[in-house]
């Protein structure tokens, strides 16, 4: 456990350092926007196509994946609808809770890969992701649309988006290459090992200046449920499913320990967009951020 925690603090702490770069203003606030669509559209699209375009592919079972993640995501969100009258909030934080209970942050997702297992979970997390974040974003999208009524979402625009979504684009370009059997040439392969190391830093330092302490004093019961439905029963869900699945080794432990990791920053983007409670999204943000640093490591050193 002691070594599995030494080696996710970094993530955590990069997350923290970020945090206090924004409070005091360094290294300017014309900064941290550029930095994250650098990250986004840049940095771990390199990165994915680079560890999915060299890995060994053939132990991956990705039908077994596929029937892990709907499995969860159906669950998580039938789970969250039956609770909905317990809940005692109004639609638009019920959104906003909804989407902390099933959002998965790739970036602190794809920072625990690469700290513990290297390429080969950075290329499960990104096969995770590309199967589960047209899953989820429609889910989303049709919870703000069904229970928040200040947005008008534009249905139409959900498969534009998810074509356009850069960490997909990455996937399929790197499995593509995979399946083609086509390396990165020298030079090529250089440059983008340069861009993937400075992703992962870039990426989590936007995350710890995303966060918003302020709001966390907002509604505790709504920012309870959001934390425990994510960061215990969806992964508890994961297990159960991937044991039924046949999901084994480093995939089965991959699938568990993201499917634990908090939602991600695009829940706020989405919720202030379509007309969700963005104040309590960035609060469910928050506090899943820091209290992932304490469970995913248990997590993680449970399966292990």
């Amino acid at each position: 456990m002691a070594a599995i925690a030494q080696s996710i603090a970094p993530i955590f702490l990069i997350i923290v350092v970020g945090y206090a770069f924004k409070r005091s203003g360094f290294p300017g606030d014309g900064f941290w926007q550029p930095a994250e669509r650098l990250a986004y559209y840049v940095l771990l699209p390199v990165l994915i196509v680079r560890n999915l375009a060299e890995a060994n592919l053939a132990g991956v079972q990705v039908g077994a994946y596929v029937l892990v993640i709907v499995a969860v995501a159906a669950a998580m969100t039938g789970l969250t609808l039956a609770l909905r009258p317990a809940l005692r909030v109004d639609g638009a934080a019920y959104s906003s809770i909804l989407q902390g209970a099933i959002r998965l942050n790739s970036y602190i997702g794809f920072g625990v890969a690469e700290a513990l297992w290297r390429g080969q979970g950075v290329v499960l997390v990104a096969l995770f992701i590309a199967i589960m974040m047209p899953i989820v974003n429609v889910i989303s999208i049709g919870a703000i649309a069904a229970y928040a009524h200040d947005g008008k979402p534009r249905w139409s625009r959900v498969p534009v988006e998810i074509v356009r979504n850069p960490i997909i684009i990455g996937c399929a370009i790197g499995g593509a290459m995979n399946a083609l059997h086509l390396g990165l040439p020298g030079p090529v392969d250089a440059l983008f090992a340069i861009f993937a190391r400075t992703a992962l830093p870039v990426a989590l330092l936007c995350v710890g200046a995303g966060l918003v302490l302020g709001t966390v004093r907002l509604r505790i019961g709504a920012l309870g449920i959001a934390c425990a439905l994510k960061l215990a029963v969806m992964p508890a869900l994961t297990l159960g499913a991937a044991h039924v699945a046949g999901l084994s080794g480093l995939s089965f432990v991959v699938a568990v320990v993201f499917s634990a990791m908090p939602s991600s920053p695009a829940s706020y983007v989405l919720a202030r967009q379509l007309g969700g409670d963005a104040p309590l999204m960035a609060g469910i943000l928050t506090v899943q951020t820091a209290l992932a640093a304490l469970t995913v490591p248990a997590i993680v050193a449970w399966l292990t």
